[in-house]
Formats: C-alpha cells, sequence, structure tokens
C-alpha cells in the first residue's frame, strides 16, 4: 500500500460572492479579517479552467486574515460575467454546505455588529457542551451570500498556543 499523500493543515477557504465589495465589508467589519493578503483581477484564463469555468470568465478576488500566521485565509472570489445563481441560503443548516469556524474573543460585539448590519443570525450566543466537562459559548450566522459561518467564544490568540507556528 501507497503511503498517505501529506498535506498541510488548511490554509485557505473559497467562497465565491455575488458582490466583492458587500462580502470584503462584512468579512472585514463583522469578523475582523483585516490582513489583506492579495485585491485585484486574476487574468489567468488557467484560473478560471481550474473552476470548471469559461476562459473568458475572470475572477475579481480579495484574499483576507486574521492577524497572525498565514493560515485560515478567506479568499472572496467575484465570477465576472456573473452566472445564474440561486438566491443565497437562509435558515439552519443543510447537508453537503459547508460551515466557516472562527474564535472570537466576543460574540456580543460580533452580534451587534451582525444586528447593525440586518445580517441573518441562526442562533444567539449559546453556552453548549461538545465534550464531557467542557462548554463553551457559540453563534450561528451567514454572510451576505449565505455561507453559513459559526463563532466560538475563546481568545483567538491563542490557537498557536504550545504549537510551533511555521515562518
Amino acid at each position: 500500500m501507497a503511503p498517505a499523500a501529506q498535506i498541510s493543515a488548511l490554509v485557505r477557504t473559497a467562497v465565491m460572492v455575488r458582490d466583492l465589495q458587500t462580502s470584503s465589508a462584512f468579512y472585514r467589519e463583522v469578523l475582523g479579517l483585516v490582513e489583506q493578503r492579495f485585491a485585484g483581477t486574476i487574468e489567468d484564463p488557467r484560473a478560471a479552467k481550474l473552476l470548471g469555468l469559461a476562459p473568458d470568465v475572470r475572477l475579481h478576488a480579495e484574499i483576507l486574515k486574521a492577524e497572525g500566521p498565514p493560515f485560515g485565509m478567506i479568499g472572496l472570489f467575484q465570477i465576472d460575467p456573473q452566472p445564474d445563481t440561486p438566491p443565497p441560503p437562509q435558515g439552519g443548516s443543510r447537508v453537503g454546505e459547508t460551515c466557516l469556524v472562527f474564535y472570537a474573543d466576543d460574540l456580543n460585539a460580533i452580534a451587534a455588529r451582525l444586528a447593525a448590519g440586518n445580517h441573518e443570525i441562526i442562533s444567539p450566543a449559546t453556552e453548549i457542551s461538545v465534550h464531557a466537562g467542557h462548554s463553551s459559548r457559540e453563534m450561528v450566522f451567514r454572510d451576505p451570500d449565505g455561507v453559513l459561518i459559526n463563532c466560538i467564544e475563546r481568545d483567538p490568540k491563542a490557537i498557536w498556543e504550545g504549537y510551533p507556528v511555521p515562518h
């Protein structure tokens, strides 16, 4: 039997969005992903082909992340010309749906920013226990394109404590 392929920790999630400016504002202002790793239009037709799109399609993109190591980035991609797209999902999660999960130090502040922007909150901050003897506050909401997001109240800077961080 051949050895299993080795992969890294998840580097980036790519999210296809309807409006790059609206999505960028959401991820920056609501979630605080303020480090910009890339912004611009990807002109290389091989990028469209990689995603199974027509060669004349262009991708307008912005890659954002929280402060710290270059992991957990969110790539926002607007397809131009815009293909026919179903309306964004609403309500609870569905089979096959992806949920972005983040640590956050203050769920009340995120809830206030969501409410101010009239964004859909699936579940307000709720104390839950996933592991015996351990509980945490979590909340679930959707971004402007209906992407499901879960925030767990914990200091985001503490994630890397005890783990070597590649440079």
